[in-house]
């Protein structure tokens, strides 16, 4: 009696467990299946992206980089000109009544500033400057009402990011992110192999028939890289719905604080706003260690300067920038954000979203990883696609023999 119970609870158990199994199958096919198609864009866009800027300075040589001059050549830390003579170029060439939105500094010595400027149409302009001749070296021009941008890599990152669906694009990929990172959890619950199996779940057999040979493909793939892809789909996530993502790391981690965008100037009738090569002054003062990455101008009358340093020795292995937030006109220092400044756990988690999405937190090592990741993606896709043929095709054919076999007992036990 005891040992019918025991059976009994065992074949409960499997069929439960073969019910639970059965759905994150079905989950992670039609999550793949359909879902799927729009990451192999995505990732193999992604892949492009993890070297962008080395791209475009490779088409665009004339425009995104500059010879330096003999004399700057002997200096160890070439000088560019100051931000008021940068500025000043950018405004001669910019469109009527544009504003100054952003500036990025030389990515290297050969580098150009990049100088954002803004139009109330909503059209908007990239200005690159020499900073060793505060000259001109091109102009790029976008529309408000484009669909495709008309520079190669400007239309990889659109499509990357909002498959050229603007605003609703964007919570589009954040949305596909998070429904291939269930994907990806239910296929790893799947393929979890029982004690013992372990090799045959980590290796590919390649002498294997193709059936075999794409699974072990498919599993292979994507386990190796399910850690990355996660992270990358995740830290997506991250940059597409920035605020509600923000949100819930706070309710996890309460010491979290905003974005430094996301402090408040305090206007003054007595004091008008600063210029932005003084508010870098105030910055460079304060932190004179490291580089220019950007400084993003306040874009309303209470909005702030947030600089952004680069290169900051001692700072971080892994991502080494500052972001500091200052009052647009008392100068006052309102936030810094830097590996050494993080007050929680929620801070540390929201600082590696961009660096692990573009592998820079780890240099040239994390950005193959990156790369290679997307490429996987259409690999993991197609051959999940090939595997779910080979199962329809399995399931009819059972079902045709079915049908071919009863009426044929049938007949026989009339027989009999």
């Amino acid at each position: 009696m005891h040992i019918n119970r025991i059976k009994r609870y065992i074949m409960i158990d499997n069929k439960r467990k073969q019910i639970w199994r059965q759905l994150w199958l079905d989950i992670h096919f039609y999550l793949g299946l359909w879902v799927g198609a729009f990451l192999v864009i995505i990732g193999l866009t992604g892949s492009v992206l993890v070297f962008s800027q080395e791209i475009d300075e490779w088409l665009n040589p004339e425009l995104l980089t500059v010879t330096l001059p003999q004399h700057i050549q002997e200096w160890d830390e070439p000088r560019t000109y100051p931000i008021p003579q940068i500025i000043l170029a950018a405004q001669q060439v910019a469109a009527q009544n544009s504003i100054i939105t952003m500036i990025y500094g030389p990515r290297h010595k050969e580098g150009v500033f990049a100088v954002y400027a803004d139009q109330e149409s909503g059209d908007w302009q990239r200005i690159f400057i020499d900073p060793y001749q505060a000259t001109v070296t091109g102009v790029r021009s976008y529309s408000e009402a484009e669909w495709f941008p008309d520079y190669l890599i400007d239309f990889i990152f659109q499509l990357h990011f909002s498959l050229l669906l603007g605003t609703n694009g964007i919570v589009l990929v954040a949305i596909i992110a998070l429904l291939m990172m269930i994907s990806l959890t239910t296929g790893l619950i799947i393929w979890w192999p029982k004690m013992g199996q372990w090799r045959k779940a980590l290796t590919i057999k390649w002498n294997a028939g193709a059936i075999r040979l794409n699974f072990d493909l498919h599993k292979t793939f994507s386990f190796y890289f399910c850690v990355v892809l996660g992270a990358s789909l995740l830290s997506g996530v991250y940059m597409n719905i920035n605020e509600p993502f923000v949100w819930v790391t706070q309710q996890f981690s309460p010491a979290t604080r905003e974005s430094p965008h996301r402090f408040v100037s305090i206007p003054s009738a007595e004091k008008p706003p600063l210029r932005i090569d003084q508010v870098w002054t105030i910055a460079s003062d304060q932190f004179p260690e490291g580089e220019l990455n950007s400084i993003s101008v306040p874009d309303s009358d209470i909005g702030v300067y947030v600089i952004t340093q680069k290169n900051i020795p001692g700072l971080s292995s892994f991502w080494s920038e500052r972001h500091i937030a200052i009052d647009q006109y008392s100068g006052e220092i309102l936030d810094v954000r830097a590996p050494d400044t993080r007050r929680s756990a929620g801070e540390t988690f929201l600082d590696w979203q961009w660096p692990l999405h573009s592998g820079n937190a780890f240099g040239w090592m994390g950005r193959i990883l990156i790369f290679l990741c997307g490429l996987v993606c259409p690999i993991i896709y197609f051959t999940g696609l090939i595997r779910w043929k080979q199962k329809r095709r399995i399931c009819k054919f059972k079902v045709n023999t079915r049908r071919t076999t009863v009426p044929a007992n049938e007949q026989s036990g009339d027989v009999i």
